[in-house]
């Protein structure tokens, strides 16, 4: 089948498009890939006020539906909006693929395709039971696990193939075609490009001593531990900045840590800015951090399980990266090639890390560069896509 021919739906209820979180990310510039690639994509995903409800681009319609708070109420819709929706894409469309988010009670596009006898892909970015269960918002074992476990395993069934980024997505669940993979970036949006000059003259930055945080500050990452690094490395490089760039739980406790450290002239918290924005910070820094707290109990359990987007970006730009040392990053950063992988908790480390690289001006731009092009011939969103296209038609 060519891929000019191929009508996709695709079905993410949990994220807002656009958005500023890393799943709003992955589904919208994998969307956009898909639509570049395939004849026409649907997108399902939650609306969010000043959106419209439907959207119409070039190959790509954007239905966005209101996803309620209460819990019980907002599970029931991951299922039944895509179910009951997707059976009128079909009834008017020749849909001849399926990718649908994978989450709790989720499956309603996979079964839905599975029913008309279409190819379908669920993506698995964690494990939807075991986190849960490791952090005791769900018990093991109990009534509402079984059910639960019972589900997940029938849309697995229904399922053609599986993309996961961890092997401990599937929740002990055997699959017969299965697909590790890590995701990408937009090398259109993340490209290198001169410092912005504002960016500079707004936080006083200093050429080759700027480090940049971008995430969303949850309780699993180590932004405590990079403080505390830099708050050491600035001892020693008085002209260091360190830029923050993000919202979530995590952000006060790590701005009054900021103050307790005497930090507030050298690190800046940037707040939650649009994706559009993010290169632009990207580009004024020299060293990105990718850090991901081994405390937190889902990982002690599972080992690190995401690919994380915002590696992928800084590379993208051509930036050296410290990311935590787990087998999943060691697969994306190479000591002394691109970047290092560190212990994130061992602060020492971390901070003789941090001033070893910027002390060498020359590797910082030589694995900028690798990283630059390392992206271009692996880690694109429209390789992601062929790389599962490929899988899916072949076999």
């Amino acid at each position: 089948m060519k891929l000019s021919s191929i009508q996709v739906l695709y079905s993410a209820l949990d994220v807002d498009y656009p958005g500023t979180h890393g799943g709003s990310t992955h589904v919208g510039e994998a969307a956009l890939s898909l639509a570049t690639l395939c004849q026409h994509v649907f997108l399902l995903c939650k609306h969010t006020q000043g959106q419209p409800f439907v959207e119409r681009r070039s190959h790509l319609t954007i239905y966005r539906f209101p996803i309620p708070s209460i819990s019980f109420l907002r599970v029931l819709c991951y299922f039944f909006y895509p179910f009951f929706f997707s059976l009128f894409l079909f009834l008017f469309h020749n849909i001849s693929l399926v990718y649908e988010r994978g989450r709790i009670f989720g499956g309603g596009a996979i079964l839905t395709g599975s029913l008309f006898r279409k190819k379908t892909v669920y993506e698995l970015n964690e494990p939807i039971l075991g986190v849960p269960v490791a952090l005791s918002t769900l018990k093991k074992p109990s009534f509402l696990y079984t059910i639960l476990f019972a589900w997940h395993t029938f849309i697995l069934r229904c399922s053609s193939f599986v993309t996961l980024t961890h092997k401990s997505s599937l929740d002990g669940i055997s699959h017969p075609h299965v697909l590790l993979i890590h995701y990408g970036a937009n090398p259109d949006i993340f490209s290198p490009q001169p410092p912005d000059p504002s960016l500079v003259s707004t936080y006083n930055l200093t050429p080759g001593k700027t480090l940049l945080y971008v995430g969303s500050f949850s309780r699993w990452h180590a932004c405590d531990s990079l403080l505390r690094a830099f708050a050491q490395v600035v001892r020693h490089e008085k002209s260091a900045k360190l830029l923050m760039v993000g919202k979530g739980e995590q952000v006060n406790s790590l701005m009054s840590l900021t103050k307790r450290l005497r930090l507030t002239k050298s690190v800046f918290f940037i707040g939650k800015i649009p994706l559009k924005e993010v290169p632009r910070y990207i580009n004024v820094s020299d060293i990105c951090f990718a850090l991901f707290d081994r405390n937190y109990l889902p990982f002690q359990l599972f080992g690190y399980y995401y690919s994380p987007i915002k590696l992928h970006e800084y590379k993208s730009c051509g930036k050296a990266v410290i990311a935590s040392d787990y087998p999943q990053l060691r697969e994306l950063v190479q000591n002394d090639v691109n970047g290092y992988t560190v212990c994130e908790t061992d602060i020492p480390k971390l901070q003789k890390t941090i001033q070893s690289l910027l002390q060498r001006p020359a590797l910082l731009k030589k694995m900028g560069i690798y990283n630059r092009r390392e992206v271009l011939r692996k880690y694109t969103w429209d390789k992601f896509n062929l790389t599962i296209l490929e899988k899916i038609f072949k076999q």
